[in-house]
């Protein structure tokens, strides 16, 4: 009895063995893939560790626990974990350097160095021939204003690794919101990963949406529907233009291949650029770090809501689009502001930062149609935002529940244990 006592005890604990995280959102947008990384077994170290930040090779392959769809784990502080003699997958799509099939079994030797069909070969010196491609694949499911579309890497037709999923509208050509996740190590995610150019990914009807961001494009764009005069909203020296805002963030995924593969447009959208890289960047690394701090898991839900508007020629405040169909109906639309949930399962708590995509308002019309919800980012302490600075984008934090009151494109989201702070 007591010897079976300590193998129930094992297996309960066993290394990596990850579980589905849990909802508290109702309904699922599909399937669940999120998962999470246990710790060793008490008393035991992992036999093999491999540091995410500058410890894997480039091109980088995508690491799977072995016959699963779930990319490799990481612990608290960014490293990938492996018992002495257990296996991950890397794949490549294109080959390896050192090996032509496409997927590799490795098992832990020890440190850094592991066995493959017999040999053995440091970490670091397995990688790609080229980059692995990433897919942004419809599930057939509907969201509320969109279809689910899942983002990551088909590793065969039938086994996908997904890390996030997007809620895509595509008759007005804009992502209600993404999905993925935070974890505690998160904060150590790989650094010098290249940007790439944005990638349609078969949406968007073949418009050249690349050219439409454009600074050159978005300006004749804007200043026909506004009748001229739209010069004086932009000034690409002091970051005043249209950039392609990232909605599930670059570096809020830990691999290389995951952080290329958010250069998708149904992963951004029409963001002035001195709000990207003011507060909307301060709320995206203040709350990695402090979830990194805490050693939260969390989700997040990042989108957009309304349609942002300039003043015409004749005063009349005019919506923003970066591209209009054959019925002159507006698509790409610049948003009127950007917004990120946050939820934390296990204490159900939740948190919404908000905002606004307009660094041309005044403070009346923000406070008048800019401000839908309760602000209650005094309580706030570990983002170092300026919170009334328009031109860095004017931003606020609310309650699940009161924010959910005006917008209706998100599930059913909960946060009954109070406010994530």
């Amino acid at each position: 009895m007591k010897c079976l006592s300590i193998l129930l005890l094992f297996v309960a604990h066993a290394a990596w063995a990850r579980v589905p995280l849990r909802e508290v959102e109702l309904p699922p947008l599909v399937d669940e893939h999120y998962i999470l990384p246990e710790p060793l077994p008490e008393n035991r170290d992992a036999a093999c560790s491999v540091t995410i930040r500058g410890g894997l090779p480039k091109p980088e392959p995508v690491y799977l626990v072995t016959n699963t769809e779930k990319l490799y784990p990481f612990n608290d502080v960014g490293k990938m974990d492996v018992e002495s003699g257990k296996t991950l997958e890397l794949w490549c799509p294109s080959g390896f350097n050192t090996h032509s099939e496409n997927l590799l079994t490795a098992t832990c030797v020890s440190g850094t160095t592991f066995k493959i069909n017999g040999d053995n070969f440091e970490f670091k010196d397995l990688y790609c021939k080229s980059w692995p491609g990433f897919k942004a694949l419809k599930t057939g499911a509907e969201c509320n204003g969109g279809i689910v579309i899942r983002v990551g890497f088909e590793i065969t037709s039938s086994r996908f690794a997904e890390q996030m999923q997007i809620c895509f509208n595509e008759e007005e050509e804009v992502t209600r919101y993404t999905r993925h996740q935070l974890f505690p190590g998160s904060n150590y995610y790989e650094t010098g990963v290249d940007r790439i150019t944005f990638q349609t990914a078969g949406y968007f009807g073949g418009k050249n949406v690349d050219k439409l961001y454009t600074q050159a494009t978005q300006l004749e764009t804007i200043n026909k529907d506004l009748g001229g005069n739209a010069d004086q909203y932009f000034n690409s020296g002091a970051n005043i233009y249209l950039a392609r805002g990232h909605l599930g963030a670059k570096a809020d995924f830990d691999y290389a291949p995951e952080q290329r593969a958010t250069f998708l447009f149904i992963n951004a959208a029409p963001q002035w650029q001195v709000f990207n890289a003011g507060n909307w960047a301060r709320v995206e690394d203040g709350l990695r770090s402090w979830v990194s701090k805490n050693r939260m898991d969390v989700n997040c839900y990042t989108g957009v809501y309304g349609v942002t508007t300039l003043p015409n020629t004749n005063g009349v405040e005019t919506p923003l689009y970066l591209a209009r169909d054959g019925n002159n109906n507006g698509l790409i639309p610049v948003p009127k502001l950007y917004f990120r949930v946050v939820i934390e399962p296990s204490t159900h708590r939740g948190i919404v930062f908000v905002g606004v995509n307009n660094p041309h308002l005044t403070e009346a019309q923000i406070k008048k149609d800019y401000v839908i919800c309760n602000d209650v980012s005094d309580q706030v302490t570990y983002i170092n935002w300026k919170t009334t600075d328009i031109k860095a984008g004017w931003s606020y934090a609310c309650e699940v529940a009161d924010f959910l009151k005006t917008v209706k494109t998100l599930p059913a989201l909960t946060a009954k244990g109070g406010l994530l702070v």
